[in-house]
């Protein structure tokens, strides 16, 4: 079963894809090395985003034309429900 979302990976927000977890939101000056790195961000400084419609409909649009009729084929082929 298909998964009813589409997410895409993005630089982080909190760190800019740094690593480097500055004082913020969820820091606490009691302990202020308890993250050595970014907590929100996986080892290359991203995150996964919902992707939106627009999102995924631009990267079809920049897929090479060949794979994107394929994929458009595929699609076609899907049942319609009524």
């Amino acid at each position: 079963m298909p998964f009813d979302k589409l997410y895409v990976k993005v630089k982080c927000s909190i760190c800019t894809g740094t690593r480097k977890f500055e004082a913020s939101g969820y820091h606490s000056p009691n302990n202020p090395y308890k993250w050595k790195q970014c907590p929100y961000c996986d080892k290359d400084g991203a995150t996964l985003v919902e992707a939106g419609d627009y999102v995924i409909m631009q990267y079809l649009i920049d897929l090479p034309e060949e794979r994107r009729d394929k994929i458009i084929a595929e699609i076609k082929k899907i049942p319609q429900e009524k």
